[in-house]
């Protein structure tokens, strides 16, 4: 890499700085143990009502985790499959209910849960969507003393329940009214940092801030010719950053794609790095600061890589020893795909990607090691990805 590369950046912009609101809370920061949890004494409570507006999508995740007293008396709301789900318990039977409401569409939705005489009901946008049965023992829990506890975004600490999700939610709750009670420890929660809070707009992608890397189970196919990777990069911003890296069972980077900038001519190359040689390279736009998206594409051939940024397309051969070396590596269950980084943390990538391989878009999600300030499925709206077929 030369020299130059690793100097300071010459753009001074960063959209994703701007557009954080101090009214909403992000809900996905549960998985790095900083769970929100509200707690009320059941004798003091005058109303189980909550109503609340919420945004995402994130196609899976909770939205919030309740109980009183034991692990056998609990509520659930989630998302699952981009749809509302709700989950309790009947005598050590979990009760799921799947609905048609929608929504991971990235809209606000206005949902209120209440319990009428032995039943829960959940309502979205002053329509029904949920209708259970509350438990006899829920009921008899009610009428004794103990703890009404709401847990936003994840499980409970601690819990051992299984509810047969993945718990982290990217998405965001603003207008929040708890049982009728205070719960101003969620807006605390908010003034403390902007990990904290959401962006007032949205648009689809995964958010890298240039400190975090993810890392998924490499699972390519073995066809002789293929789309091997697609990638769509938002606006790629400051001046360096490995965008993806395939690392082999020894944890060493077969290859890697890196942006770079340059500050004397003020524009962006993105090199192909294969076995520790540069395969190709090519220039974004001058400037990052401009809006738009790229479409990078990475083809596989036999014995060919073809990369292709916008309208440009290079073609760069392989030889024999590199496409076996590369089959192996893709097919081996012990390989890895980084995104945003690679093994030993340096050149982190800031910016907002979404990536397919092989036709099928990456789920964040899915990552073995996720670092907290990555959004799985967000980013700012002034980075926003459109979607080019």
């Amino acid at each position: 890499i030369p020299e130059c590369c690793l100097c300071e950046s010459p753009f001074d912009c960063d959209p994703s700085d701007g557009g954080m609101s101090p009214n909403l809370l992000y809900m996905g920061t549960g998985s790095a143990g900083g769970v929100p949890v509200l707690q009320y004494n059941l004798s003091e409570l005058t109303s189980f009502d909550s109503e609340f507006e919420i945004r995402t999508l994130d196609p899976e995740g909770i939205i919030f985790f309740g109980d009183i007293g034991t692990e056998r008396n609990w509520f659930l709301l989630a998302v699952h499959q981009g749809y509302l789900r709700a989950q309790t318990v009947h005598e050590d039977n979990q009760v799921i209910v799947s609905t048609g409401t929608v929504i991971s569409d990235g809209q606000w939705k206005t949902v209120q849960v209440s319990k009428q005489e032995r039943g829960i009901f959940v309502n979205v946008g002053g329509a029904t969507a949920v209708k259970m049965e509350q438990s006899r023992e829920s009921q008899v829990v009610e009428l004794g003393g103990g703890l009404l506890r709401i847990a936003i975004g994840a499980l409970m600490p601690n819990g051992i329940i299984d509810v047969g999700l993945n718990p982290a939610l990217d998405g965001c709750l603003r207008n929040w009214d708890w049982v009728k009670q205070d719960s101003s420890i969620l807006q605390h929660r908010v003034q403390e940092s902007d990990a904290q809070r959401c962006w007032e707009h949205i648009g689809p992608g995964s958010f890298f801030p240039g400190e975090a890397v993810a890392c998924l189970p490499l699972q390519g196919k073995n066809n002789r010719s293929y789309d091997w990777w697609i990638m769509k990069g938002g606006r790629l911003l400051v001046i360096r950053g490995v965008l993806f890296a395939i690392v082999d069972p020894q944890n060493k980077t077969s290859c890697d794609y890196t942006l770079l900038s340059d500050p004397l001519y003020f524009g962006q190359e993105l090199v192909l790095h294969f076995r520790g040689k540069v395969l190709g390279s090519g220039t974004l736009s001058s400037n990052p600061c401009s809006m738009g998206s790229h479409n990078l594409e990475l083809l596989v051939m036999e014995r060919q890589f073809a990369m292709k940024m916008g309208t440009e397309q290079g073609v760069m051969q392989l030889d024999q020893d590199d496409l076996e070396h590369l089959k192996s590596i893709w097919s081996h269950s012990g390989s890895r795909l980084y995104l945003g980084g690679q093994p030993g943390g340096s050149s982190f990538f800031h910016g907002c990607l979404q990536v397919k391989i092989q036709g099928t878009v990456v789920d964040v999600d899915l990552a073995e090691v996720k670092h907290t300030g990555i959004r799985s499925h967000s980013c700012p709206s002034t980075m926003e990805i459109r979607d080019q077929k």
